[in-house]
């Protein structure tokens, strides 16, 4: 029953994406966006049925998410304005301890990677376990805020 529940929540949340995505409701956007959704949580359900990623999302890191959310429609200014004067966008290293290999720190590196990246101006590149760094790209490094989350 627990598979169900997941794949029914998995099917949902993909679905809603799809129809976010697509920016309309015509009866074949729904037709295809229920169909996509479908094969998107089935693979999703075989892959975490075999073992082979596992992660876990804790509540509280989606309470983080709201300063780069904050930073969408500024940094959209910031980057139109690189295309009228050209900077030079550079490449830093932010310290990041990773944790080890359990499920919750696989998940908080994977929401390290797509947290910050909302924001237009940043993109994280890798998150290094070995050196606890994140590479992160600022494409306008002046107003890219110093700290990853």
């Amino acid at each position: 029953m627990t598979r169900l529940a997941a794949w029914l929540s998995w099917s949902g949340g993909l679905f809603v994406l799809w129809l976010l995505l697509v920016g309309t409701v015509q009866d074949v956007e729904l037709i295809a966006g229920l169909c996509a959704a479908a094969v998107g949580a089935t693979a999703v359900e075989v892959v975490r049925s075999q073992r082979l990623l596992r992660f876990r999302v804790e509540r509280q890191w989606l309470w983080l998410v709201r300063r780069p959310l904050r930073r969408v429609v500024p940094d959209f200014f910031v980057v139109l304005s690189a295309l009228v004067r050209p900077s030079r966008g550079r490449f830093r290293r932010i310290e990041f301890p990773t944790g080890g290999e359990r499920a919750v720190d696989s998940g908080r590196r994977a929401f390290a990677v797509l947290g910050p990246s909302l924001a237009p101006n940043r993109l994280v590149v890798d998150v290094d376990p070995d050196s606890g760094e994140a590479l992160v790209h600022d494409l306008v490094p002046s107003s890219a805020p110093p700290e990853l989350l």
